[in-house]
């Protein structure tokens, strides 16, 4: 499997952050035994596991009489976990009569980094001797949660200030206390240069 593309952008002279989650796992697939007309739809999957920090993408297939529920061609929802049994989905079945019984949830469930550390270097060229900037979680640039599988980079104003570049690329690493590298994913990201000093 190829590693993920992200395209960022970064403004000179601002905080920089990004987020990217890493659903890696596992995958997550179980029967939906209620489902709450209304908006948000509430559903529920007895222990569905679901992170409880950020919005999860998760397919629905399956459901008849709220057939709007079904995720389109493949196309993810983003789900809000209520609770251990719960979560709700953003859209509307006011006026749907689920039939009981029917549909299911899939989803890949976010990798554990516990005791992680990970690394990402901005180069302009991939194959760049020196690099613009680094990023990990010794120097506070990269901040790992477990629980959604996040993975966020951040850059104080002050070092965005002082960067030059059009365009930079970088690989994000994370290493497990054993040792083991894993590229999770390759940033390019474009910067914009402040005007107003």
């Amino acid at each position: 499997m190829s590693t993920p593309q992200f395209e960022l952008n970064m403004d000179q002279g601002a905080h920089f952050s990004a987020t990217i989650n890493w659903y890696g796992g596992g995958t997550f697939r179980a029967p939906i035994e209620e489902i709450d007309p209304g908006y948000p739809t509430r559903v529920r999957v007895t222990a569905h596991g679901l992170p409880t920090s950020s919005p999860t993408p998760i397919i629905i297939s399956g459901v008849q009489g709220a057939n709007i529920l079904n995720s389109r061609n493949t196309a993810i929802d983003l789900c809000d976990t209520v609770d251990d049994d719960y979560f709700t989905v953003p859209v509307s079945t006011v006026s749907c009569n689920w039939l009981t019984g029917t549909g299911e949830i899939t989803y890949s469930q976010p990798t554990d980094m516990t005791d992680c550390t990970a690394r990402c270097q901005l180069r302009s060229k991939w194959n760049a001797g020196e690099f613009i900037h680094e990023f990990t979680t010794e120097n506070s640039g990269i901040i790992l949660d477990s629980n959604d599988g996040s993975i966020q980079l951040d850059a104080p104003s002050a070092d965005t200030t002082s960067m030059n570049f059009v365009k930079a690329y970088g690989d994000i690493e994370v290493i497990t206390s054993g040792g083991v590298v894993t590229r999770v994913a390759r940033l390019v990201i474009t910067f914009s240069r402040e005007m107003t000093k």
